[in-house]
């Protein structure tokens, strides 16, 4: 698994990165406690191998709802 997600390239773990975030904020249960889910996004980076959670524009973080939850990275 770990040789075939360093073939990945950066830009499509930053997509998913940036989707998994989405698609649990949107979820009620999971999205009442941001930080929690902030953790669990950057286990999930981590999964991937990526040392360092990817950045997201402010301007996303604004739309999810996210804008200054401590853990994540801005562009």
């Amino acid at each position: 698994v770990q040789k075939g997600l360093s073939q990945v390239e950066m830009k499509n773990k930053e997509a998913a990165y940036q989707a998994w975030l989405g698609y649990y904020k949107s979820q009620k249960m999971i999205a009442r406690d941001t930080t929690r889910l902030v953790e669990l996004a950057n286990e999930f980076s981590r999964s991937m191998g990526l040392d360092i959670p990817p950045s997201i524009p402010k301007n996303v973080l604004g739309k999810m709802g996210l804008k200054n939850v401590p853990g994540l990275r801005t562009k």
